[in-house]
């Protein structure tokens, strides 16, 4: 504990001699059904000449209501000593929650100054919106979950039917040997929550894809005549039967590495990025839009202009031969009969536009 006394003291400290800081904070449930509100503080450190973002503490929370959350990290930034009114901008994630939370402790900062100096301030806390990582995470999901593709249901299914089973595994491996396609290798794990971390996933799927034909199609019908009665074994044997399902995860793999890849991983860098944030979305946007908005209505315009563009007529978007898609899902879809292709240059066009409202949003 005196440990823990002397480190927040010299934190403390050290953030005493910054001109100013911006507070993070983040509030979730962990282990046990309690909730947790993490709290780190980014500033100038006159001792490391540089921007630093430190660990300062953790609040176990019962509640965690706007007035909760904004009175501990009140109380706790009286009670060590932090100077409310240095307090530049407020870290925070999207929910509503938060939102409210921003709202509160500007509130009491524009009153501490006013204490101060005698006269209301003309300015409060810097907002500069929500965290753009959750923006665009929500962005990718929702644009997913909006159609009938059940890509987080199909990986899941994957995923869980050889995590249990040592001896399912072992037989994988073997007909992966016997088939010498490729090395095998099992799925990962896809949380629904980290859908900017699907890329690598969808990869593997890709890659053990073959193996994976033949393993549920070929091999389990015949060494286990019981498993054709399976629910599980049913579904995955739907997705693997339709080639719609490789095209989709095709096409899912190209919006991540060529779209959503360079940016998430640009946003996830540990160093001050806020000057640099409006163009690295403007060009997302631009990105997203240039995928299946005709060019014409892009190409040397602004960001204003771009938000002006309506993006869900017809008449301004690409037709299915100019639509992005990467070169390896048009190959695949030559495969396809024509209701199929329909339905998913149907599908992509919904895609994108979720993605580009969503970000506009």
């Amino acid at each position: 504990m005196e440990l823990v006394i002397f480190f927040i003291r010299e934190l403390v400290k050290d953030v005493n001699t910054a001109p100013s800081y911006s507070l993070l904070f983040d509030e979730t449930t962990i282990v046990g059904v309690r909730k947790q509100l993490d709290l780190h503080i980014r500033y100038w450190s006159e001792s490391k000449q540089c921007v630093v973002t430190r660990y300062w503490k953790s609040i176990m929370l019962g509640h965690a209501t706007a007035d909760i959350i904004s009175r501990h990290i009140l109380d706790s930034l009286k009670s060590d000593g932090i100077d409310l009114c240095k307090l530049l901008q407020l870290g925070r994630d999207n929910p509503n929650v938060n939102k409210a939370v921003e709202t509160m402790i500007d509130k009491e900062l524009r009153s501490e100054r006013e204490q101060k100096t005698g006269c209301a301030p003309s300015n409060g806390l810097v907002s500069i919106g929500p965290c753009p990582l959750h923006v665009i995470h929500n962005a990718f999901k929702h644009s997913f979950t909006r159609n009938e593709w059940q890509v987080e249901d199909i990986l899941y299914e994957f995923w869980f039917f050889f995590s249990r089973s040592s001896a399912r595994r072992e037989d994988y491996l073997s007909v992966a040997e016997s088939i010498g396609d490729s090395i095998g290798r099992f799925m990962k794990r896809f949380v629904i929550t980290r859908w900017i971390e699907v890329g690598p996933v969808i990869e593997r799927v890709i890659d053990q894809w073959s193996i994976l034909k033949e393993y549920f199609l070929v091999y389990l019908p015949k060494i286990d005549k019981n498993i054709i009665n399976t629910d599980r074994w049913q579904r995955i044997k739907n997705h693997l039967d339709q080639q719609q399902t490789f095209v989709r995860f095709q096409f899912f793999l190209y919006l991540y590495r060529h779209i959503f890849s360079k940016t998430l991983t640009w946003l996830q860098q540990h160093e001050p990025l806020v000057h640099m944030l409006f163009e690295e979305c403007s060009d997302l946007f631009r990105n997203v839009l240039i995928s299946f908005i005709k060019d014409d209505l892009i190409i040397n315009k602004t960001v204003k202009q771009l938000f002006s563009i309506t993006l869900d007529s017809q008449a301004n978007q690409k037709p299915d031969s100019k639509l992005e898609t990467g070169e390896t899902t048009r190959n695949e879809l030559k495969e396809m009969s024509t209701n199929d292709k329909v339905t998913f240059f149907k599908d992509a066009r919904l895609i994108y536009l979720t993605i580009a409202v969503s970000i506009h949003q």
